[in-house]
């Protein structure tokens, strides 16, 4: 998921998340100055120091990895998250040593006690989420475990409310003094819990991961779990929230940078797999600007950064047009690699024996080529036609695509529902039909792939053949070009689906007769 920086919903974001780490950072300051901090022990003092520095750097580490969503995307909606839930463990562990000792303040150093010991089991909970989507394995069994935690995560908090009244994780007497409880061990069970699962986890799915992506959550789950020990046996300086940002940064430089970089380059190289595509395809219209038999348009939208739909447009000679439409099966890298290859066939075939008018023939080379070595069991729906410019024929073949719209005259377009043959690169030895159909001036010819017709909107709905014919004909602009049909279309297919993502790529050929 790409976020765009200079969008509302980044400059949302940023300003919301700044203004709480700034306005928490400054309530610390002021709360230090307040509570007139250096004279306090020399203890109070670090600890509260080490706090401060802390939030300064998850304020820098939140700014920085929101900015890096447009390479991470959702995978680091958790880790935002330990990020504000530390800072939150950090605030409350200051309040705690400020107001440790002062009778007046004892129920807010109850309260922020409470909150610094809900921080543990929410980290905890966050980085097994944050793996999960790190390793996209949202299975059933992951699942079962994530309930599982939830109800931990839920019944951790319910002990930590309950220990205000009985005391057993901590107190604080009436003179405002803290003091750990009886039972104190018992607050690290779940966090070391769910640490040690997610590590096993990791171990298990360890082929997914690199060498330094292991090792960079090993130590981010042994380190706060060391600390957490070293803090049950010594009392009296606090590392595990600083600590645990210490080891957000690791982890944010070892596995986010490093995973943005190899995002990045990859955008790249499929960016520049998209311009190639592109290059491939006629993109100046009108492409030949001396002939006034034809106007002709075409555009291709892919869902992906590269698509598997293509046109093509070409003169085999002065008299003869060629006009292509095809749907390649699959998305993405392969498809558009096969797209090439499809289109680099059929123009070859059809420049080669095209000037005959043989359609089916010129299909029929090209599956035999692609059919040959098809381990990857690819093919590609087609619709070839031959316009011969001086008469208005046309012979045309149709390999398993859809079905042509044409309008004759001032009448209304409509589906030309011809006999289908199969899809290219199915089944060696296939005979492929072959149509005809006069042109004459004024005559519009409309072939579209099935993303048009297959568009989504937002509550599922398909935008259909009866609502591209209603466009189609819509006829409050009078006669248009092919460019304003083109255009027409896709304006009406982007207000039915109203922004929501589509899985098929949006492709379409306008070819206006009009004869000499």
């Amino acid at each position: 998921m790409s976020v765009d920086l200079g969008s509302r919903q980044f400059r949302i974001r940023a300003f919301a998340g700044s203004s709480i780490f700034l306005l928490g950072i400054a309530l610390a300051v002021g709360g230090m100055l307040f509570f007139h901090v250096e004279q306090l022990t020399p203890i109070f003092i670090i600890n509260v120091s080490m706090d401060l520095c802390a939030m300064v750097l998850g304020y820098i580490l939140y700014i920085c990895a929101v900015m890096d969503k447009q390479w991470n995307g959702d995978n680091l909606d958790n880790y935002l998250l330990m990020i504000v839930a530390v800072f939150l463990g950090l605030y409350a562990d200051m309040v705690c040593w400020l107001t440790d000792g002062v009778a007046d303040l004892r129920a807010l150093c109850i309260s922020a006690n409470t909150v610094y010991y809900c921080v543990t089991p929410t980290v905890a909970y966050l980085f097994w989420r944050y793996v999960l989507t790190f390793l996209n394995v949202e299975k059933e069994k992951s699942r079962k475990y994530d309930v599982i935690f939830r109800l931990g995560l839920l019944l951790a908090f319910l002990v930590r409310i309950l220990n205000i009244w009985g005391g057993f994780l901590f107190t604080v007497d009436k003179s405002g003094t803290y003091h750990r409880g009886g039972l104190f061990v018992v607050a690290y069970i779940y966090s070391f819990s769910v640490l040690i699962l997610t590590l096993a986890l990791v171990v298990i799915a360890r082929k997914r991961f690199k060498p330094y992506q292991i090792v960079a959550l090993f130590i981010y789950s042994f380190v706060p779990i060391i600390v957490g020990v070293v803090s049950i046996f010594v009392y009296g300086l606090s590392l595990l929230c600083p600590v645990y940002m210490t080891t957000l940064l690791l982890i944010y430089c070892i596995l986010n940078v490093v995973q943005g970089k190899e995002k990045s380059v990859a955008e790249n190289e499929l960016r520049m797999a998209s311009v190639i595509q592109e290059n491939m395809l006629p993109r100046i219209f009108p492409p030949y600007p001396d002939r006034h038999e034809f106007d002709i348009y075409a555009s291709m939208t892919p869902a992906k950064e590269v698509g598997g739909d293509f046109y093509d447009l070409f003169l085999i000679d002065d008299d003869h047009l060629a006009l292509v439409i095809a749907d390649v099966s699959g998305k993405g890298i392969p498809a558009a690699l096969y797209m090439m290859v499809c289109k680099s066939l059929i123009k070859s075939q059809t420049i080669a024996i095209g000037k005959k008018g043989r359609a089916s023939t010129i299909l029929s080379n090209v599956n035999e080529q692609l059919s040959e070595n098809n381990d990857l069991n690819m093919f590609v729906t087609a619709w070839l036609g031959i316009v011969t410019v001086s008469t208005g024929e046309l012979t045309y073949s149709n390999a398993g695509h859809e079905y042509p719209i044409i309008r004759k005259g001032s009448g209304t377009f409509s589906m030309v529902r011809d006999r289908h043959s199969p899809p290219l690169g199915c089944l060696t030895g296939t005979r492929y039909m072959e149509q005809k159909a006069k042109l004459d001036p004024g005559d519009i010819l409309f072939l579209y792939t099935d993303g048009v017709a297959e568009a989504t909107n937002r509550d599922n709905e398909l935008y259909g053949t009866d609502r591209l014919l209603e466009s189609l004909n819509d006829g409050s602009r009078g006669e248009r070009t092919a460019m304003e049909i083109d255009f027409d279309v896709k304006q009406s297919v982007d207000l039915f689906v109203k922004g929501a993502p589509q899985y098929d790529d949006l492709t379409m050929l306008t070819f206006i007769y009009n004869g000499r």
